[in-house]
């Protein structure tokens, strides 16, 4: 079952706050629907092991993945989830390989690399111009499509000519 309550960003827009069931714990939680679909609590853990990682590589730089996960006990999909976040980034001579999920080419933090990320970004950009052209035409040409306030004006109806 899913609750949503409509709220408002600072800055106008609009989300819906999900009540879900954590990843983690499976403990029912409200989602921002923002970042991963965890609760307080195991956020809170994951950013304990993210330091007890961080804390690690800075001690042993050349660490593969599965050193780093048997010496923090910290799982190595979690340790391959921050290298995709972004929050840590694989040593230019390290074995650990990461790839571009657009092209496959080696990156080093991240899902994609520069040039796909900027692909991407123009891409969208592009997307979203076109959409609002869309409606713009649309709103254009379709006055009275859709929902709209009469302003107290009643439209005549079969009824009201017989």
């Amino acid at each position: 079952m899913t609750i949503r309550r409509i709220s408002h960003y600072p800055g106008g827009g609009i989300f819906m706050p999900e009540l879900m069931n954590c990843r983690r714990c499976k403990k029912i939680f409200m989602y921002s629907g923002v970042g991963p679909k965890i609760c307080d609590a195991c956020k809170k853990k994951e950013d304990e092991d993210f330091e007890k990682v961080r804390a690690f590589v800075r001690e042993y730089p050349g660490a593969t993945v599965q050193e780093v996960s048997q010496a923090t006990e910290v799982p190595v999909q979690l340790i391959y989830r921050f290298l995709k976040d972004g929050r840590l980034e694989v040593s230019e001579s390290s074995p650990i390989a990461l790839q571009c999920e657009n092209c496959g080419v080696r990156i080093r933090s991240g899902r994609f690399c520069v040039a796909c990320s900027k692909k991407l970004a123009a891409d969208m950009i592009r997307m979203g111009k076109t959409l609002n052209d869309a409606l713009q035409r649309s709103s254009d040409t379709k006055d009275n499509a859709g929902l709209r306030y009469m302003h107290g004006e009643r439209k005549e109806t079969r009824e009201d000519k017989y």
